[in-house]
This record gives C-alpha cells, structure tokens and sequence, in this order.
C-alpha cells in the first residue's frame, strides 16, 4: 500500500501538469493574427498583437483558440463561467483588434486598470498558460498607447501636453449653446408652475447653491412624500451615459419629463402643466421667438430645460487649473491622493465628470447591502429595474465626483453623509482594501480640488441671486 501511495502522487501531478504543458507546447492551437490597419501608429499595432496573444482567450470568445480539453466536464463549464465574465467587463472584437473600431474612454480606463495593478490576465489562467502574463515592456507598451489615445480626445484638449493622457480631463470653461433657450430653461427650472400644486421646482431636489442636490437622503416631492431614492446632482450631467441612477432616462430632455409627472415627486400633469405655462405672457413670447414651429408644448418645454442643464458645468476647479498647467496650485497630500485615486478609482470614475460613463455593482467585492443593513427596497435593485435583467441587479450609473464635497449624502441610498466614510466604504466593497487613514485623508483632500465654479463664482459661495 505505501509503495502504491508515491505512484498514486505522482499519476495526480502527471495529469495535473500535463493541461498547462500542452498549452505550453502548442495543443492548445493559435488564431490568425488580425492585422492593425494601414493607417494605425506603430504602438497601436504592437497593443493589437499584445491582446491578441495574451488577452483572447476569454475577452473575445467568439475568437478563441480552443484547447483540446475544452469541451471536457468541468473544465468546459469553467472555461465559459470566464469568458462570460471577462468579456461582459472587457470584449474585445476582430473590429478593435483592426483599428477599424476605436477602443472607448470606458475601454481605456478598464484596461489601464488592470494592467497598471498587474491583476490580467488572473493567477488561474496563468496556473494554465504558464507563458502569458505581460511583460514589464508589454505593459509598458499598453500604458503608453493608452496615454496617446486620451491625447487625441477633444476631452483633453484644454489639458497641457504632460496632463493629456490622463484619466481625467478637465471640464471646458465654455460651452457653445443657445443662450436664449438656457435663459428660458433656467426660468422653466425655477418655476414653480411645473409642480402640480405649484409648490415645487426642479431646483428642490436640485438646488444650485447645494451642488445640484438637495443634500438630503431621498427627494422630498409634492405633499412631503418621500422619494425612495438620492436625488443626483444635475451639475455636468451632460457627461452622463443616460440619466438617473438606473440610467432609465436617455438624455436630459427625457429625464426633465420624468419628474414632473411623477406622483410623489411634482405631481402634475403634463397638458396641464402646459396650459399653466401658457398663460404666463412672457413664456408666450419666448417660446413664439425660440420654438416658431412648436411652439410651447411639453417637448420644447423639456427641450429648454435640457439646454439649461447643458450649461450647468462648473469648470475651472483647482484640478483643472492643475491639468491645464498650475501645477503649484496643489498641495503634496492632494497630489498622493490624486495617484492613489487614479491607482484604485479611475477605472470607473474617469473622463471630465469623474464618472457617469459606465454601469457598476454597488459591491464587487463585499456585500454592501449586509454591511449597510435594513431592507432591500426596489431602488436597490438598480439598474435590474429597467432591463429585468438578473445579471444588472444592484448596478447604479457610476456617479460623477465634481463637487463631490457638496453633494453628499452619498450613494443611491443617501446612507452615508461623510465624504471620508464614502471613500472607506468604496475601498471596502468595491475593492476589497481597508485604506489607512492617511490614504483616505489624501483622498479626500484631491477630491475636494474637484469643487469648481458656476458663472465664474465658486460653489461653495454660490446664492440664489447668482443662479437667476
């Protein structure tokens, strides 16, 4: 019996060894290489054939170069389980691998995420393919393309060249817009009239001079209802992927809709609303010079306020006076706290509003909701409500940071009125990191560079008369 037990050991590793071996020796087969197009940089085709060595097997299945064991049990299962989850973070297309499609702001940012912390390709794909992690010049390589395709963004025009391939950009001091349309939106915002017992506005749960939020828990609507979820700001929210925290709204103009006609927030009714609008002479003269064809109705009336929220930017924040140049105008806390947010954050708060680009599980790696307590409401559910999709339950549209300071409390619930105990939190059930003092501190201190001004007034001094 003892002399079999060796024996035994040894058959387990032959076979355990013998699946990364045939990989190691070419069983597992290679795809055809997709070449860059004539007109890619050097770079670019050098990344192209980094991911395509590299990065295949699981973020673009329908190119994969199947092992010979690809279809045995267990392995099989195993083997989709990944490449269901690599490519619903990262899919990568013979269109991508080509230059004919360009890699998004999104794309970058994940990528540079996981190649920056060295976390792809994952340690049990590595257990099988002993020869494909990246290199230090592989990676090098990566970083660098992806620091030229941000230079080329419009986003990063107004950045100096050091600053250009950034994650972050900086908001634009101007915008070209209809400056008749944002004054009669910035009247519509304001006006009561568009509540169903004309107590309301759009700014009571959107209030200018509190960073575009009400800074409450959850919107209070007509009658003192309480909404079941936090009220986003609507400061540069033009950025957003769509709008609400379900993302259930396309754009601006569909989102101006949707609250007014909510009953437990305005509580009107649209044909109403209109009738009301049009007894006030001077929205009669407005929207006959703006809207000749329309007229006032509730597409130009949403229209307007969705070209006023266009408006509300609030450029020239102490960080963007850093990427554009300043670079004495931070201090050394705030600048470790920018490099530590760029190491852990950037990969879904990226682009000139710091986030809004993408969809993303409020608790990837721990459960946020057993750590918050209470119940699950239906506003927990998140994006799931829209899609009835299983796989979107719990994933919000990544909030914007700018003027973060101001907009609390913070998350969709509202449960947390601390910006330091906000960023503990994230580090906690999206990474899976107890950050020290000092690095949520630092944090904090960069996150706060990111409060800017509005009709060139800083937001913390803004007053009602200001935003009229």
């Amino acid at each position: 019996m003892m002399k079999k037990f060796p024996l035994l050991i040894l058959s387990l590793l032959a076979i355990i060894l013998f699946f990364p071996i045939s990989n190691l020796i070419g069983l597992q087969g290679k795809n055809e290489l997709i070449p860059a197009g004539l007109n890619s940089s050097d770079s670019f085709r050098k990344v192209s054939q980094i991911m395509q060595n590299k990065c295949v097997d699981c973020h673009a299945p329908g190119m994969l170069r199947k092992p010979f064991y690809a279809d045995f049990p267990i392995a099989k299962q195993l083997m989709e389980k990944d490449m269901q989850q690599a490519s619903a973070r990262l899919s990568l297309s013979k269109e991508l691998f080509s230059g004919e499609t360009a890699f998004t702001p999104l794309q970058l940012a994940r990528l540079e995420y996981v190649v920056s912390n060295d976390s792809m390709p994952p340690t049990e794909y590595l257990l099988m393919h002993w020869t494909d992690s990246l290199t230090d010049d592989e990676r090098k390589t990566i970083l660098t393309w992806i620091a030229e395709q941000r230079a080329k963004s419009p986003w990063s025009q107004d950045a100096t060249a050091e600053f250009k391939g950034e994650p972050v950009q900086p908001l634009p001091l101007t915008v070209e817009l209809d400056m008749g349309k944002v004054s009669l939106g910035n009247k519509l915002f304001h006006d009561r009239l568009l509540s169903g017992d004309n107590t309301l506005n759009c700014a009571s749960c959107h209030d200018l001079t509190r960073g575009g939020t009400d800074q409450a828990k959850v919107a209070t609507g007509i009658r003192g209802q309480q909404g079941p979820i936090n009220s986003p700001t609507v400061y540069n929210a033009m950025y957003n992927i769509a709008q609400f925290w379900d993302g259930r709204a396309k754009d601006l103009q569909e989102q101006a809709a949707g609250p007014v006609a909510n009953p437990i927030e305005m509580g009107a009714k649209w044909d109403e609303v209109v009738e009301k609008l049009k007894q006030v002479p001077d929205y009669q003269q407005a929207f006959a010079e703006l809207y000749p064809e329309q007229g006032l109705n509730k597409t130009t009336v949403t229209d307007a306020i969705a070209v006023f929220e266009q408006s509300l930017l609030t450029g020239n924040s102490r960080f963007d006076q850093y990427l554009r140049g300043n670079t004495a105008i931070l201090s050394n806390d705030e600048i470790q706290g920018y490099q530590l947010f760029k190491t852990n954050c950037a990969s879904c708060h990226f682009g000139p509003a710091l986030g809004g680009l993408s969809y993303e599980k409020m608790g990837v790696k721990q459960d946020y909701f057993k750590q918050r307590g209470g119940e699950l409401t239906e506003a927990d559910n998140g994006r799931f409500n829209v899609t009835k999709q299983e796989q979107d339950r719990h994933f919000f549209k990544v909030p914007v940071l700018r003027n973060i300071e101001l907009s609390f409390p913070y998350f969709h619930d509202g449960s947390v009125d601390n910006l330091a105990e906000a960023v503990r939190v994230m580090g906690n059930v999206q990474l899976d990191k107890a950050f020290t003092k000092d690095e949520i501190a630092n944090m904090v201190a960069f996150l706060q560079t990111l409060t800017g001004e509005y009709k060139g007034k800083p937001l913390t001094q803004l007053t009602t008369e200001d935003i009229q």
